[in-house]
């Protein structure tokens, strides 16, 4: 099996398995783990909205049919799932009491939460778009955390699909809510980064990195605005710190960066760490030609990116064809 991760996309509870493939990379933002808020059923009236479902409702388990009762026991199922993990089952319920027009507006967001993991961004953000207008619609004012779940739900799924200022808007509103948020810290400054503005970028993950050290995302995020603005050795001593063993793709950026440096010996005992020695040779050929470029006038930033996009295995192919 191949794992492969695209830009903004890593997630925390990504699982680095025996044969993975990974990926040099501008960025970390996670939305794995569903955000859930506690819906109080009786803050808004009942609110119908139409719904595409995911591909997995089919085969969730089904709520009861009708009746008040019935909505309760589909919620708590629903929730039951939810805290067992299981959020495409979870989800599945949830889409199908919405489909019923058995959803209020505090639990059309909490759907929009678990279901987040396990559905596309673009899904996502016509999910959260229906909470935030239903909300609007019953005039639910949003407590603080509430409003963390849908602004950083939104602002996610708009910087995966690419909707750089939308997204900043929507970070922008969770730190007005929370302005010590791990999350929207981290997903501002990767846009700010994106955008050159590295400075403010960096002043915006050193807070996260303060707040929260043992994230590792903020910390691959803060290494490479170094990077991107030509720090290659402050970016390494910022991605030294990760365990190589556990945060393998981190080293493959703590490489790529000794390569800037001119430093091939260094990363190609790093590269031996977590890579097939066979396939040392290619990765450092691949960095190289990167630095080339870097060096030929290419800015730091076009080249991350593009980097993000390859990937690079760590395994050999075996005789049944896995990698």
């Amino acid at each position: 099996m191949t794992a492969t991760f695209h830009l903004f996309s890593i997630s925390a509870c990504t699982r680095w398995g025996k044969h993975a493939g990974l990926l040099v990379l501008l960025a970390m933002l996670s939305a794995c783990s569903g955000i859930t808020i506690k819906a109080d059923s009786s803050a808004a009236p009942s609110t119908r909205n139409v719904i595409a479902q995911s591909s997995n409702a089919s085969t969730a388990p089904r709520p009861p049919t009708a009746g008040a009762d019935s909505v309760a026991e589909g919620l708590k199922l629903a929730r039951l799932l939810r805290d067992q993990g299981r959020y495409e089952g979870a989800a599945g319920v949830y889409a199908q009491l919405e489909q019923r027009g058995s959803l209020k507006p505090l639990e059309l967001l909490e759907y929009a939460s678990v279901a987040a993991p396990v559905q596309s961004p673009r899904d996502n953000l016509a999910l959260f778009g229906r909470a935030r207008r239903a909300l609007n619609e019953a005039g639910v004012t949003l407590p603080p955390g509430g409003a963390v779940t849908l602004c950083n739900g939104l602002g996610r799924a708009r910087m995966a699909l690419g909707q750089r200022d939308a997204a900043m808007t929507d970070f922008d509103c969770t730190l007005a809510a929370d302005p010590n948020n791990v999350a929207a810290l981290n997903a501002k400054g990767v846009l700010l980064d994106a955008g050159g503005e590295h400075e403010q970028a960096r002043k915006l993950l050193s807070h996260a990195w303060e707040l929260d050290p043992s994230d590792f995302r903020v910390l691959n995020n803060l290494a490479l605005s170094h990077l991107a603005s030509g720090d290659a050795q402050q970016a390494i001593r910022l991605l030294s710190q990760a365990d190589a063993a556990k945060l393998p793709t981190l080293t493959l950026n703590l490489a790529f960066a000794q390569v800037l440096q001119g430093d091939e010996g260094s990363a190609r005992k790093t590269l031996e760490g977590i890579m097939a020695p066979a396939l040392v040779p290619q990765a450092l050929d691949d960095f190289a030609q990167r630095r080339q470029r870097i060096r030929d006038g290419a800015p730091v930033a076009a080249e991350l990116m593009a980097a993000s996009r390859h990937v690079l295995r760590l395994r050999e192919k075996e005789a049944n064809g896995n990698v």
